[in-house]
């Protein structure tokens, strides 16, 4: 019987032909070629025309087109981006608007306590005006004043190119390292608000102090995109304590902690050079860099003890890696695993 029906059945014929379908995948290549390209031509036309978009909500902007431009082939997955996304990107531009709500006036903010610890770490002198005095000269700028800039500058984009990869690699890390970010920014801002410092550049006590950094922009000549919200009202110049600056690599740090010694050594020479180009710069006194560093850890510790921050941040495959096999893995895998 069976034999029958298999020589009454009639021989394979080749699959119907639907059109346009032999293209597809030609042009889902071509996509997944030409939305990098076009996004990496856009931003350079920007940079050129405007400036680096340094403001968090071009920085956001920036890095929300660049993950859909990187990310084609996952288009199904935007929607999940955004809802990711929306909630940090929220809380940080509150954060901006907040940050200079609570300014004051400089004579109403505290220098007092910084000056006598700098001075008792300084052996008597204030770290700031030592490095000004033997390595600053305004008339011409060395090698380690381009350098003291680039690492500062690195504040403005670092963090949010770390998350975006983060997302992007290591998605089961993305919910941790967006709750630590945000926990410790708006540690920092209720720090200003309850305590207003003032940097070393605006102390009249030390002379004069440059702030480097603007003198080397100046020299540069570069220019940067400004906020479509922000405003001068929104710069709050007593925010100097804790340094976010200094906080940030060491929060960098202690996420990568288990990536290894090369991460470790590298972030925790970044956090120095940090410390040493907001110091020699004018920008925050050395207390305000070690207050930075506490809150760093504190915020680190909180989130290690909050009882989901060790399980995937989304559920389901994740993307395709490219950092360590054994660091990338959930730590509920790494543990059946050991």
């Amino acid at each position: 019987m069976s034999t029958e029906r298999a020589a009454a059945r009639p021989p394979d014929l080749p699959a119907p032909v639907v059109p346009g379908g032999a293209t597809r995948p030609l042009a889902l290549r071509v996509l997944r070629i030409g939305a990098p390209v076009a996004y990496v031509v856009a931003l350079s036309l920007v940079i050129v025309s405007w400036g680096l978009p340094l403001a968090r909500d071009q920085l956001f902007l920036w890095m929300g087109l660049g993950l859909a431009a990187f990310s084609v082939a996952g288009w199904r997955g935007w929607g999940r981006m955004v809802l990711e996304w929306l909630p940090f990107f929220g809380l940080l531009v509150a954060y901006d608007f907040l940050r200079g709500a609570v300014s004051v006036t400089p004579a109403q903010a505290h220098v007092t306590a910084q000056l006598d610890l700098d001075r008792a770490l300084g052996g008597g002198g204030v770290p700031t005006v030592w490095l000004q005095e033997h390595l600053w000269r305004p008339e011409h700028l060395h090698w380690y004043d381009y350098a003291a800039w680039g690492v500062y500058m690195t504040h403005f984009f670092a963090v949010w190119i770390v998350a975006a990869l983060v997302w992007r690699f290591a998605r089961h890390r993305f919910r941790r390292y967006a709750v630590l970010t945000v926990l410790l920014t708006l540690g920092a801002f209720l720090t200003y608000w309850a305590y207003p410092a003032q940097p070393p550049w605006m102390v009249a006590e030390l002379g004069a102090v440059d702030r480097i950094v603007p003198d080397v922009w100046g020299h540069l000549g570069v220019h940067t995109v400004a906020s479509v919200y922000g405003n001068a009202d929104l710069v709050n110049t007593v925010a100097a304590m804790p340094s976010l600056h200094g906080a940030y690599p060491v929060m960098l740090l202690l996420f990568f902690w288990s990536a290894g010694w090369p991460a470790r050594a590298g972030l925790a020479l970044y956090a120095l050079a940090m410390g040493f180009a907001l110091v020699y710069g004018g920008e925050h006194f050395v207390t305000d860099i070690l207050a930075g560093w506490a809150m760093a850890g504190a915020a680190f510790a909180l989130v290690a003890l909050m009882p989901w921050s060790a399980a995937p941040g989304l559920r389901g495959r994740p993307a395709r890696a490219r950092w360590p096999a054994w660091w990338r893995r959930a730590p509920s895998a790494r543990r059946r695993a050991g």
